[in-house]
């Protein structure tokens, strides 16, 4: 079956072409095929759905290694094979994948895959809009940190065969009734089906957040005194050393100890209190000090950066929070 036939980018046999296609659309992929008699003839095709896009690969009768480096601490890749098989080496986890197996590739870490008459459908994600969408759903009180998915997707699950079932509908009606409609409200309608199905049905840190159901999660105690720590200085002037000699704890137990928890580094945990103390006293005195003093006080010095960072971690910009609660 061809997926996604009226939306086809590229069809070709010249590997350096369909790499620089793949990077443009995903992210770089060191693609070599194997055997001499190998009929390597990829087709690519993709569709944006709102603001995330939904591929179709298939790279012909043939074998292919694949080696892709991190590159992109946002980008989320969600495989659904739809023909051929392989194994891939992903976050120190063995991925083997099969027709209507899925996997979930985050581009901050390395892959490497062996594949065989491969064809899939990949879905481009990303972690900060995720977060956003389910901060939508769940009210802005509650507490939520980096985003992980779990890398290996069980397809005997009934939650993925549901997602799976989504994708195969939003693929034909983009490609069929709704190819020349053009209407943005019905391509924001297929989206957020994909957002919230993707984060309730497949294995998430934010799963339980999504469906309403308690979180209960295990910190060492190293780790809570780090967090305290941070929440108590976080008007300071803090490295690593500082937050590690606080913990009781060398820098690589530290750092593995806020990402399992947090799914942060502490740095990066850091930075997220501090934003959200500048939004609190924005919503609370949004027209006392200006944004660059409140900004600096809690330690950001680069005003473009720190608007970057509030946008992506909050959705809007801090003059949009003023506006809001003025």
């Amino acid at each position: 079956m061809t997926y996604l036939q009226n939306h086809t980018i590229l069809s070709s046999g010249d590997l350096d072409e369909v790499r620089e296609s793949i990077k443009n659309l995903a992210s770089r992929h060191d693609l070599d095929v194997k055997g001499h008699n190998a009929e390597f003839n990829a087709r690519v095709a993709a569709v944006e759905c709102d603001d995330i896009s939904l591929m179709h690969v298939a790279f012909g009768n043939s074998r292919l290694t694949v080696e892709s480096s991190e590159e992109d601490d946002d980008g989320l890749l969600l495989y659904i094979v739809t023909s051929g098989a392989g194994v891939a080496q992903h976050c120190g986890q063995e991925l083997e994948f099969f027709p209507n197996a899925g996997f979930m590739r985050d581009l901050a870490a390395p892959v490497s895959a062996t594949e065989d008459n491969f064809s899939a459908f990949v879905l481009r994600l990303s972690k900060d809009k995720l977060k956003n969408y389910t901060r939508s759903v769940v009210g802005e009180d509650v507490e939520i940190n980096g985003l992980r998915f779990d890398p290996v997707i069980d397809p005997t699950t009934p939650g993925w065969n549901v997602f799976c079932n989504t994708v195969h509908y939003v693929a034909e009606a983009l490609d069929g009734p709704l190819r020349e409609l053009h209407n943005p409200i019905v391509t924001t309608q297929m989206k957020d089906i994909l957002v919230a199905q993707c984060l309730s049905l497949l294995p998430n840190s934010y799963q339980d957040i999504v469906n309403g159901r308690t979180v209960t999660e295990v910190v060492p105690y190293y780790i809570k005194r780090a967090r305290d720590y941070i929440h108590a200085h976080a008007d300071k002037k803090l490295g690593l050393a500082d937050i590690s000699a606080a913990a009781g704890c060398g820098y690589r137990g530290l750092q593995k100890g806020f990402m399992d928890a947090f799914g942060m580094t502490p740095m990066a945990y850091l930075r997220v209190v501090r934003l959200k103390r500048v939004r609190a006293i924005l919503k609370a005195e949004p027209y006392g000090k200006t944004v660059s003093e409140i900004a600096r006080q809690w330690g950001f010095t680069h005003m473009g950066r720190f608007a970057q960072d509030y946008h992506r971690e909050f959705g809007e910009l801090p003059s949009e929070t003023i506006r809001k609660h003025g």
